[in-house]
């Protein structure tokens, strides 16, 4: 995936252009832009994980036609922690970088938010070919234990991450 912090420097309107010019509204835009890039890729990252539940829900098809309801538990308990997570993604905050800010947010900040995001997304990668592969199983009716695990673990990596960009942004308050 490319920079979307570029796209969006190369992307500015004449107004925004003219706000860089001024020195109080400089440093304002600067964090503006670099704020809607990240909020720009968590939605990537939230299309990208609504995608990875379709992939587990056809899995969990492929288990029912194939009868195999002793597995569907392990599979439910995925696709639950994939909704959560997802809907955690999406919703934490972008660190507001306006005029009053409760919680000051300069341009590192955001920048290492999207940093983080972008560590997300990689992670996120790698859930797709995981959930690829289990589909792939649980269309031959199977569930792979080292698949489950897997995927489990990398749900926790992207945990890990998403916390850590919380604890970046408000201190660990």
């Amino acid at each position: 995936m490319s920079d979307i912090r570029d796209q969006i420097v190369d992307d500015r309107g004449t107004i925004k252009r003219l706000q860089l010019i001024f020195p109080g509204y400089h440093g304002y835009r600067v964090n503006e832009d670099l704020r809607d890039a990240d909020i720009y890729l968590k939605d990537e990252l939230y299309k990208k994980m609504l995608s990875i539940i379709d992939i587990i829900k056809n899995g969990e098809a492929g288990l029912v036609s194939s009868a195999n309801f002793k597995a569907l538990e392990s599979v439910g308990k995925i696709r639950s922690e994939i909704q959560m997570l997802a809907a955690d993604i999406k919703h934490h905050t972008a660190g507001y970088s306006g005029i009053s800010a409760p919680i000051r947010v300069n341009a590192n900040k955001i920048s290492s938010l999207y940093d983080l995001d972008m560590q997300i997304f990689q992670q996120i990668v790698n859930l797709n070919e995981l959930a690829n592969k289990f589909y792939q199983d649980a269309m031959g009716g199977v569930v792979n234990p080292d698949s489950v695990s897997q995927i489990m673990n990398t749900l926790s990596n992207i945990k890990t991450v998403n916390d850590s960009r919380e604890k970046l942004l408000y201190g660990g308050v």
